[in-house]
């Protein structure tokens, strides 16, 4: 994602939510998917989306990246590429 393309998905939670959760709960498995299904081009990708942690509790903002688990292996830290930030 561009800095613009953040700064518009952030202007548009904001213009909802107050705040965005970042308790043990906003960070637990319930809120996050991986897809480690995901093969490209012969390599390992995986998509991930994060749910955000909204006051009112409907988690209808995501965040969305994929993992180059590749990349990440060969680099012994993370590779992560985010693509999204929007409502559901």
């Amino acid at each position: 994602m561009t800095r613009e393309a953040w700064d518009a998905a952030l202007e548009e939670y904001y213009a909802e939510h107050d705040r965005v959760g970042t308790d043990a709960d906003a960070r637990g498995p319930a809120l996050l998917v991986i897809d480690r299904g995901v093969i490209e081009g012969g390599g390992r990708r995986w998509r991930v989306r994060q749910a955000l942690a909204d006051p009112e509790g409907h988690h209808d903002w995501v965040i969305e990246a994929e993992v180059d688990a590749d990349a990440s292996d060969e680099l012994g830290d993370l590779v992560l590429t985010t693509t999204a930030m929007r409502r559901l």
